[in-house]
């Protein structure tokens, strides 16, 4: 038996290793990590305003940082009793909805041969999407807590950019499942991943039980010695268990690797037509923010980030925050990423692995 260390590049920021046990050249025992050194998001926010964390939030990850302020800006609105007005929760909506298409185009551009064209074409709607949501095409400034800080929506443009994105969308997706198809007889392997509740909703809010949520430091999830000594992880299981999370977990499940990046490609072509429905019934000058007053209590929230669930838990005191919790996507889907390695050649491990969605940055957030 050879235990093997291997870089895995999965186009996404920082970065991931696998640890595997190799006999006669395929895998018998596999665990993955990240070896990026945490920004070490819940310490720099504390004792800091809320309006500091969501911002910091933001700049986290590049993919997710509209998903990310949102679910930070939530998780106070409940700590805080604060009740978002019905315009503002729907233009919420539409900004994480741009938000998964703009890192699903991203995701697509760098994975898929052929698709970059078409992917960048998707990728500049969303960012415009994102500007005028949100304020900015990256970090969208007008994410607050009790709302969006927005005077005017501009629907019937939201609304024409989505459709006129919507036709490069659908030839991506075609590209994706002709790709997906290619790697199917490349790759022979099951995914033995099951969607669990954790899931919670296809694009944006939902309920989960903190108490369910379990975090384990590399000591206490990692089994080989290789891989606790080059953690910098934290590994997050629901009811114990590893939980699929993410664009495949929205859509039913995963088979194969392949179906990753397939369900990308559906997700995001519905979410064009969904953007462009939730524009066209929007009040352009609605009620985009509710007054939060400064206070303390403790509040949890979830978001459906583009590659799956995100968990942010905050204690406040006096409007600053007391303790910080951030429970990423990658934090869930490392828990099972060992297992998808099992049985194959060790030359096979980064097709395996780069569908999934993993980010070095992700898990040390």
């Amino acid at each position: 038996m050879e235990v093997k260390t291997l870089t895995v590049k999965t186009g996404e920021p920082g970065e991931l290793r696998a640890v595997a046990e190799v006999s006669d050249g395929r895998i018998v025992n596999a665990e993955v990590c990240s070896t990026t050194v945490p920004l070490s998001w819940e310490t720099l926010v504390l004792e800091k305003p809320v309006e500091f964390a969501i911002v910091a939030a933001e700049r986290v990850c590049r993919g997710c940082d509209a998903s990310a302020g949102l679910a930070v800006a939530e998780a106070a609105e409940d700590a805080l009793n604060v009740s978002v007005p019905d315009d503002a929760r729907r233009a919420r909506e539409l900004l994480n909805m741009a938000n998964v298409v703009r890192a699903h185009a991203r995701t697509l551009a760098s994975a898929v041969p052929g698709a970059a064209e078409e992917a960048h074409e998707v990728v500049r709607a969303a960012r415009e999407l994102l500007r005028m949501v949100g304020g900015k095409p990256h970090h969208p400034p007008a994410v607050t807590v009790g709302g969006l800080e927005l005077e005017r929506l501009p629907v019937e443009r939201l609304e024409s950019v989505a459709k006129d994105a919507a036709e490069a969308a659908e030839g991506l997706r075609d590209r994706v499942e002709s790709a997906a198809d290619e790697l199917r007889e490349e790759v022979s392997v099951e995914s033995r991943i099951r969607p669990t509740e954790l899931s919670v909703s296809d694009t944006y809010t939902g309920e989960v039980d903190p108490d369910r949520i379990e975090v384990l430091p590399p000591s206490e999830f990692y089994r080989m010695r290789t891989t606790r000594s080059l953690a910098t992880n934290h590994v997050a299981r629901y009811d114990g268990e590893p939980a699929l999370v993410g664009p495949a977990a929205r859509r039913g499940g995963a088979e194969h690797p392949a179906d990753h990046h397939v369900a990308r490609a559906e997700e995001l072509t519905e979410l064009l037509d969904r953007i462009a429905d939730t524009a066209s019934s929007l009040d352009a000058t609605g009620e985009f923010r509710a007054e939060a007053e400064a206070g303390s209590g403790e509040g949890t929230a979830a978001v459906e980030a583009p590659e799956g669930t995100l968990i942010v838990r905050l204690r406040l005191r006096n409007g600053r925050v007391d303790w910080a919790e951030m429970i990423t996507p990658s934090n869930f889907k490392v828990a099972l990423a060992g297992d998808l390695l099992t049985g194959l050649e060790v030359e096979q491990v980064e097709t395996a692995l780069r569908p999934l969605g993993l980010s070095g940055r992700c898990l040390t957030h």
